[in-house]
């Protein structure tokens, strides 16, 4: 057992963690969390980390070797079961898939050692793959000089520049990310990383040496799952997640920071603003979040791995469990 690896992914607002919380009660768990939002502090409620108030990070640095003292790595408990890699690094800290993945691989490698299984959770489907597949491209630090400069582009500019450099990288891009400067960025930054270091373009390579199981989270409709997402969003409202976005109002945080990314907090800060009314805002919210679900299904359902299940159907459970059981007691 001491080499598989458990993975539950999907869309947002289709149970990912009480599923995760019950398969590991039954096959002896410890939760991952790969979520590129729920990595920092004071955002419960808007990323829907689903812990309680009072479910302290339990701090695991020096048991785990870290002596970074820029991450604050543990977990909070959640009906018993540990929740890791929440609570990571503060709003103001850019967080990155490799220093994820070298954070997870500890914690893997903890929760093994005490031979108990390691279930990743989430919906960030580059962290999920940075822990199933060799990702070259996490060898490849930040370069602020190239960033600064490439941000006083505009996307055609960045997309001209990406197109000079690797054609094929632009031609693997879909037509969201091909709008996104961020990714355009950070696209433009490996390829020449790539180039100059003579690494082979072809930067995703299955080598895992774990046993894996992806299981996937879905349902049988895009309206489905949007009225999913609209009653999740109205469950954090009475959370308290306009508290939460108040208190980074008043911080004073940087807007552009990649924690403030999260979906909500936008139309929510336009709210606490009084530059839209609370319904306007709750709806481009809702809006967001269906974007950000159809994006997660097309990344999941690229990977052949994932074994998917409906969430409405009948006892689509005890169906998870009997794969999962057949699965962790196979050699």
């Amino acid at each position: 057992m001491m080499n598989k690896l458990l993975v539950i992914c999907g869309p947002t607002a289709t149970g990912k963690t009480g599923l995760a919380i019950k398969l590991a009660k039954k096959f002896s768990g410890e939760i991952v969390s790969a979520d590129s939002r729920q990595v920092y502090k004071g955002m419960d409620v808007l990323t829907g980390k689903d812990l309680s108030k009072n479910s302290e990070l339990r701090m695991m640095n020096h048991e785990l070797g870290i002596n970074n003292d820029k991450f604050s790595v543990g977990y909070r408990l959640k009906e018993g079961i540990p929740i890791w890699l929440v609570d990571v690094v503060p709003p103001n800290y850019i967080f990155n898939v490799g220093e994820y993945k070298k954070l997870a691989d500890k914690v893997i490698n903890w929760i093994r050692s005490r031979n108990l299984l390691p279930i990743i959770v989430g919906g960030t489907g580059l962290y999920i793959k940075a822990l199933t597949v060799v990702l070259d491209l996490l060898i490849i630090p930040p370069n602020k000089v190239l960033r600064k400069e490439l941000s006083q582009l505009g996307k055609e500019e960045l997309g001209e520049r990406l197109r000079d450099i690797d054609s094929h990288r632009w031609e693997r891009m879909n037509g969201s990310d091909r709008l996104n400067p961020r990714r355009l960025i950070r696209a433009v930054e490996i390829s020449l990383a790539l180039m100059n270091k003579n690494i082979s373009a072809d930067i995703y390579r299955n080598r895992s040496k774990d046993n894996i199981l992806m299981i996937g989270l879905g349902v049988p409709t895009k309206q489905k799952l949007y009225e999913l997402i609209d009653a999740r969003v109205e469950e954090r409202v009475k959370g308290g997640v306009l508290t939460e976005v108040e208190y980074f109002f008043d911080k004073h945080y940087d807007p552009t920071l990649p924690a403030l990314s999260a979906t909500g907090f936008k139309p929510l800060l336009q709210y606490i603003e009084r530059t839209v009314s609370l319904d306007y805002a709750l709806k481009r919210w809702k809006a967001t979040e269906h974007e950000y679900a159809r994006r997660q299904l097309t990344w999941f359902k690229r990977d052949n791995r994932v074994h998917w299940f409906d969430v409405t159907s009948e006892n689509y459970r005890e169906k998870i469990e009997d794969t999962v059981r057949k699965w962790y007691t196979e050699n």
